[in-house]
């Protein structure tokens, strides 16, 4: 009897482990098929909009500047590139911390599920005034989860349809209240500025 009731036992701590060891791996899976997808249409558009153009936020040329090239403020004419019905608008990318995703045109529950978006921007995306990107904080790398180990004077790449990649430096890190938008708005218009957002207490 005693036997038969640790056998039981046995079988249900088995099922409960493989159950639990099946929901880790589904969720490992879930997570590396969206990283994967965020990352290959940050290089389609790459492959779209190719680099014409290298600048600090002053328009200054920097390294690896492609000598004379004249640069069309229009936006390109190449096919938009598409990542789960979001239009790809840019592509940001941060060496420091090994980061490089696209910058999706919307902010839905769902844009922000597949990648970054733009939340706000006051002239657009690298052009002068204030522009946030947005991104969650799920504490397990993807995404903006590695934001709180960008140092002052870290380089952030932002590069949009233009072809034009701008190069900006880490000059503050703050935290706000979620009901908090005053540091949108610009205070300087002549500057370009991109503010990287996002929470402190998302789970994965």
């Amino acid at each position: 009897k005693h036997g038969s009731l640790l056998t039981i036992m046995l079988v249900i701590v088995i099922i409960g482990i493989i159950a639990i060891l099946g929901y880790f791996g589904y969720q490992w899976i879930a997570v590396n098929n969206i990283e994967n997808a965020a990352k290959d249409a940050a290089d389609q558009f790459d492959s779209q909009h190719p680099t014409v153009l290298v600048a600090d936020e002053n328009g200054t040329a920097v390294e690896g500047t492609l000598n004379g090239v004249e640069v069309n403020e229009t936006e390109s004419t190449t096919k938009k590139v598409m990542l789960e019905g979001y239009e790809v608008i840019g592509t940001v990318r941060i060496p420091s911390i090994s980061v490089k995703y696209p910058i999706l045109a919307q902010v839905t529950k769902k844009s922000l599920e597949t990648a970054i978006a733009l939340l706000y921007t006051e002239k657009g995306l690298n052009k002068p005034g204030n522009t946030v990107i947005i991104g969650h904080n799920y504490k397990n790398n993807q995404f903006f989860s590695k934001n709180d180990q960008i140092k002052k004077g870290a380089s952030v790449y932002i590069k949009d349809t233009t072809g034009v990649e701008l190069k900006y430096i880490v000059k503050d890190k703050f935290e706000a209240a979620s009901s908090d938008a005053s540091f949108y708005q610009s205070k300087d218009y002549s500057k370009t500025r991109i503010i990287l957002s996002t929470c402190t207490d998302d789970i994965a």
